[in-house]
């Protein structure tokens, strides 16, 4: 029977998870501070008022006491109502119900939510997932697990993934897909091309998987694997991705002659990129600041008795002075009144954190 480790890490206004097999991660999970109020999570059940029914979309939306009037998506049938006893009942503006989260926003899409039951109670979260209560009651992890998990979540918010035995993933996400570019790069391998893009293929296909599970990708995905001319490899590849194992479920079409493999695998989460980056693909103010007082409470934790000093870059002292969540007194109660904050440059890197 297989045996998968957790790593859990608590830090100041932040909380991650990863789930681990043979010391690699093959699925991450992140909380921060200023999620609550402002996104809903998947498993997470609400009290909603349904303030449209928008019939040409078949559904209708919810207002579940979010900032900023981000709503709640809740599909209706072919009738255009919702299934209670066997049978389809209209669903009307005004009405009251509980709603749990099925799929969370994601690519500018509505929280797609599902009914629990009706509900007197005013907009607002009634109950978290079980899941989401370990991850924010995590407490500060070991120096070499808090290093492993920046390591991972460094990684899986990169544009490229390397390839077991050489090679690498370029993944691409789009408002209509995610791409999955299989590049040989500097590999080593047999002389025969044909065995080459093999074995090269199958290492991809193992490790596209990981990645995709990894960075919570979902809807409709395409490989595209080096060409391989023998059916019977093509074949293999096709057999080692339906092997593979996911929660969340995936579905293939054939590939196609061109080397490219169709997939899909629910959206239910938010992609990790989503929450880790801006829209430019880079590492957002956020989640510097976040790491910053990681990096100072971890500093402050090797020291105890010296002060910590934590320098940052303009664009994060903003952040942390406008105080999304009560980030300084969290800060004071694991460290005490000894950290110095300062603004300054850094020579291109985001934030310092030492004793003095």
């Amino acid at each position: 029977m297989k045996v998968l480790e957790t790593w859990l890490d608590g830090s100041v206004g932040e909380a991650r998870m990863a789930l681990v097999d043979g010391g690699r991660p093959i699925a991450l999970a992140l909380w921060r501070a200023t999620d609550p109020g402002q996104r809903a999570r998947w498993g997470e059940v609400y009290a909603g008022r349904v303030t449209q029914v928008d019939r040409r979309r078949r559904g209708a939306f919810l207002d579940i006491g979010l900032r900023g009037g981000a709503a709640g998506f809740l599909p209706l049938d072919a009738q255009g109502g919702v299934r209670e006893s066997g049978k389809s009942r209209p669903v009307r503006e005004g009405e009251r119900l509980a709603v749990r989260v099925a799929r969370e926003a994601a690519r500018g899409k509505n929280a797609v939510v599902e009914i629990v039951e009706p509900t007197a109670a005013e907009p607002g979260l009634l109950g978290r997932h079980r899941s989401d209560t370990q991850l924010i009651d995590a407490a500060p992890a070991p120096p070499e697990m808090r290093a492993a998990l920046d390591a991972a979540f460094e990684a899986a918010a990169a544009r490229t993934a390397p390839i077991p035995g050489g090679g690498r993933l370029v993944i691409e996400p789009t408002a209509a897909l995610v791409a999955i570019d299989v590049d040989a790069a500097d590999r080593a391998g047999s002389n025969d091309p044909e065995q080459f893009a093999r074995d090269l293929n199958l290492a991809a296909a193992a490790e596209a998987l990981r990645q995709i599970r990894l960075r919570d990708l979902g809807g409709v995905i395409a490989i595209d694997f080096v060409t391989l001319r023998s059916a019977k490899a093509r074949d293999e590849v096709m057999a080692a991705l339906k092997a593979h194992s996911d929660p969340w479920g995936l579905s293939f079409a054939p590939m196609s002659r061109f080397g490219i493999v169709e997939m899909a695998r629910p959206q239910l989460r938010r992609p990790l990129a989503e929450a880790l980056c801006d829209a430019t693909g880079a590492l957002s103010t956020e989640t510097q600041a976040l790491a910053a007082l990681r990096a100072a409470e971890s500093a402050g934790r090797a020291e105890p008795a010296r002060r910590v000093v934590l320098t940052v870059a303009p664009e994060i002292a903003a952040w942390l002075e406008a105080a999304p969540f009560e980030w300084k007194p969290a800060l004071t109660a694991r460290l005490g009144p000894r950290l110095r904050l300062e603004t300054g440059a850094l020579r291109g890197r985001a934030f310092d954190a030492h004793t003095e």
